[in-house]
């Protein structure tokens, strides 16, 4: 009876995924004779749904193997590699880390591990900052053109690079941080919180510093996440643990939660200034969510070390290609 029940769950599940991307083509094919932005690339909007969606989970299984949001490596790849305009691509890349954080942030705040005090307190400068940038991108596309289209390539393949040479050196990472001092400021918010850590089976207590020095560095995740449309959970990582000592699980969970709160705002003037495509929205969040999907499961059977090396090269050859695309339009 449970394997009956087993199988049905799985015909429900697969039944539903399959409307869902029949919606999402019918959708997105229809859209394609109002936007024309398949045409330069030879491809027929039926294949470009396709391979995107095919791209996208891949993108999805590396993310994840790397330790970093689908974001991230999207919005260069595609910025890097393909004609199609960056501010589709950034509104999409933007997109696509809301809603990944979205799926992922729900058990984290139902088991107790992402902190709601860490993450109404960092989530305001975060968000008001990141529909600051997104504003500055619509800004630039509108009034700046190749000029503005250039700085944009040219800075994104600036911090790109950086974001590789992060994950190379980033390794001093603290699974629970020591805090030997609590400065006046981060004592007043009452921020720490307890939680039940299941590996170890008990709660841990822990103390967190340095919160202005925290807040004052997410404005400018915030401000790059919205402007480059990239996700921030490379920044927002080391910010939690690394600057305010808060133990790497937690960093991790409200790194997600965060997300899914402040690009929730960030996305809207993308969409107000006619960012969001269908054809090209559509497939890259279901690809990116299947690949986020399977890629927690291989994760278990692979060493994602080697994976992360590859991330690495991807990330600084798409930085430099950007900024030879950049160079070009000058």
């Amino acid at each position: 009876m449970s394997k009956l029940l087993e199988y049905r769950k799985k015909i429900l599940k697969a039944l539903g995924i399959t409307c869902l991307v029949a919606i999402a083509i019918a959708a997105s094919v229809g859209s394609i004779q109002a936007a024309g932005s398949v045409e330069p690339m030879g491809i027929t909007p039926l294949w470009f749904f396709i391979i995107l969606l095919v791209g996208c989970t891949v993108i999805g299984i590396f993310a994840v193997l790397a330790g970093v949001g689908g974001g991230v490596i999207f919005t260069p790849v595609f910025m890097g590699f393909t004609p199609i305009d960056s501010y589709i691509i950034r509104s999409t890349g933007l997109f696509v880390a809301m809603a990944g954080a979205l799926v992922a942030g729900r058990p984290f705040l139902n088991k107790g591990v992402a902190n709601i005090r860490l993450l109404f307190t960092g989530a305001v400068p975060y968000a008001v900052f990141a529909v600051i940038g997104a504003m500055l991108a619509g800004y630039i596309q509108k009034t700046m053109g190749a000029g503005g289209e250039a700085f944009i390539r040219g800075a994104l393949g600036v911090i790109v690079i950086g974001i590789g040479l992060l994950f190379v050196f980033f390794g001093g990472k603290s699974e629970y941080p020591e805090v030997s001092f609590v400065d006046k400021f981060t004592e007043k918010l009452n921020l720490p919180l307890p939680y039940y850590e299941d590996s170890l089976g008990k709660v841990i207590n822990y103390k967190v510093t340095r919160a202005a020095l925290g807040l004052t560095l997410f404005c400018g995740v915030g401000l790059i996440s919205g402007l480059f449309g990239l996700g921030a959970g490379w920044a927002m990582v080391p910010v939690f643990n690394m600057v305010m000592a808060a133990p790497l699980k937690v960093a991790a969970t409200c790194s997600k939660v965060m997300i899914s709160m402040g690009d929730t705002a960030a996305v809207w003037p993308y969409i107000v200034g006619g960012g969001l495509f269908p054809l090209f929205t559509v497939p890259s969040m279901i690809g990116l969510i299947v690949g986020t999907l399977i890629g927690s499961k291989i994760m278990l059977k692979v060493k994602a070390g080697f994976v992360r090396w590859i991330i690495i090269v991807v990330m600084i050859g798409a930085g430099i290609r950007l900024i030879s695309k950049a160079w070009t339009m000058v």
